[in-house]
């Protein structure tokens, strides 16, 4: 039955609405306006919030994938091996990508200079892509669903892709605002997600 399987994009929906309803500038005013000197504990409730709403949702996943799309044993087992090396490359990635990154920032822990606007440094990862992050994701939710290829995990990993590459195009809106002709020269030498083969200058 198709059922469950719509029930599972629509809790993708709701997640990823309700996601980008509490990380717009709108609700940040008002929960500023509303928590006063709390709010710098905004982030890291916004995070817990995250967490605990994603975590139904995946059981449910789980609960619904039935058998693999592809029945051959053989494919399906060299899908699994590459599942695992693309996960594995996400992992990496993403680990790389906190070299970069405040991790007290990412997390949401107050820090006495967290109104301050970081300097744009693409060093490290940050000089083969633009956004590591989503693109270590991107590779976890392909491995994911290579690994074990069902529907369920196809609608789960297309919702997180599609999410991402939306969030992509807001988030470059709002650092070409913050950093200016600075972004934009990034933006022209550093690629989105796809790093290019020749090595940087």
């Amino acid at each position: 039955m198709a059922v469950p399987y719509f029930i599972l994009a629509g809790l993708w929906l709701v997640y990823f609405v309700l996601h980008s309803l509490l990380a717009s500038t709108e609700v940040k005013k008002q929960a500023q306006y509303w928590l006063g000197k709390s709010y710098r504990y905004y982030r890291l409730g916004y995070n817990i919030i995250a967490v605990i709403t994603i975590i139904p949702i995946l059981l449910y996943n789980s609960l619904i994938s039935t058998e693999p799309l592809i029945g051959d044993i053989r494919v399906r087992d060299i899908l699994q091996l590459f599942g695992l090396v693309l996960a594995s490359y996400g992992v990496i990635v993403i680990h790389l990508s906190f070299k970069q990154f405040s991790k007290r920032e990412f997390l949401g822990v107050p820090t006495p200079a967290e109104n301050q606007v970081e300097p744009l440094q693409p060093d490290g990862v940050l000089r083969y892509v633009r956004h590591p992050l989503y693109a270590g994701t991107i590779l976890i939710v392909l491995g994911l669903w290579a690994f074990s290829p069902t529907i369920a995990n196809l609608i789960t990993a297309s919702a997180w892709i599609i999410y991402i590459l939306i969030g992509i195009q807001l988030e470059e809106k709002k650092l070409l605002k913050l950093y200016g002709d600075k972004y934009r020269d990034y933006q022209a030498n550093v690629p989105m997600l796809i790093p290019r083969l020749r090595y940087p200058r």
